[in-house]
């Protein structure tokens, strides 16, 4: 009787164990795992790079692409993590398949430490709007790229990419596409722009030093004139840029020809007093000296400014 018991016993719970597998397979692949969505960027144009607030307007391609089978017929709500769309112009859509124009205005916080030889990193980043990482997860598609028509004033383009990460929420993470794509300045229209007329007052600064002590009020004029000159330079140069709390490549050059200008200024001072007291020799000796100096402190400065020395603006 006992056994007999027990027989029944096994075939219930193996019965059970079975109808519970059988639901299990059965149950919507979606319930178990994130559907994947292949998602692709085609960027055409980027304008109106405005560096002083990090805004960027972009024109481009979007599509996604999943399986047409499943019972969603559009399973991405899209949105903008970075941007926000200006219009959204849809090209194609079918069972599977989602295209669109965009465009629109996005923001990203940009790094000016070697300006103005910077490059920036802009992107454009796509979440879905309500769906977390447990039920969609973005695939690039490797049909993404750029435009090879694509042309942006005072820029080119350096590189590109495009991949997936993980945001997270305090309340959920979410699949996020990235494309990335890097600009950079044209190097020698910086330098004849930027840096040569810096270079040119701070080599007429230095002029100074061939002039003869005894026309000191030459030698004042073109101090004061070239001081004039490279604040000029600079405020032109900087005008670009937002309120940021650190030196950038530019500022550190001007420091080093703020200090060349001073250094002339202070030299003429030196000297004037001398031919006060009628010591010519004196003054030609504080001359010659000063000249000779001048390469130490400049080199004394750029090691600071470049290699040892980190200033932070605080305010």
């Amino acid at each position: 009787m006992g056994k007999v018991m027990d027989k029944d016993l096994i075939t219930l719970i193996g019965a059970s164990q079975t109808i519970i597998l059988f639901l299990i397979l059965s149950m919507p692949l979606k319930d178990v795992y994130a559907e994947e969505v292949k998602a692709g960027i085609w960027l055409v144009n980027v304008d109106r790079f405005d560096t002083s607030t990090g805004s960027y307007n972009v024109d481009f391609y979007i599509w996604f692409r999943w399986d047409a089978n499943g019972e969603s017929e559009k399973p991405i709500n899209f949105e903008f993590a970075n941007g926000r769309a200006a219009s959204i112009d849809i090209v194609r859509q079918s069972d599977g398949y989602y295209e669109a124009r965009v465009r629109g205005t996005f923001i990203k916080k940009l790094d000016f430490t070697n300006y103005p030889f910077d490059e920036h990193t802009l992107t454009i980043e796509v979440e879905d709007k309500v769906k977390s990482i447990d039920d969609l997860i973005f695939v690039v598609d490797d049909a993404s790229g750029v435009d090879e028509d694509l042309s942006i004033p005072g820029w080119y383009m350096k590189s590109w990419s495009i991949g997936v990460s993980e945001h997270r929420y305090p309340d959920a993470t979410y699949s996020r596409l990235v494309f990335s794509f890097t600009l950079a300045r044209y190097t020698l229209s910086t330098v004849l722009k930027s840096i040569l007329p810096i270079a040119v007052i701070s080599t007429i600064a230095l002029l100074t030093f061939f002039i003869a002590p005894k026309n000191f009020a030459q030698r004042i004029g073109i101090g004061v004139t070239t001081l004039l000159a490279g604040v000029a330079a600079h405020l032109n140069l900087t005008n670009q840029l937002p309120q940021i709390g650190y030196l950038t490549f530019a500022d550190k050059i001007m420091i080093i020809a703020y200090s060349i200008f001073l250094y002339g200024l202070i030299t003429t001072t030196l000297v004037i007093r001398a031919l006060d007291k009628e010591k010519g020799e004196y003054a030609n000796y504080i001359n010659k000296r000063a000249l000779e100096l001048v390469p130490v402190i400049v080199g004394i400065l750029a090691t600071l400014l470049f290699l040892g020395l980190d200033l932070t603006i605080i305010g």
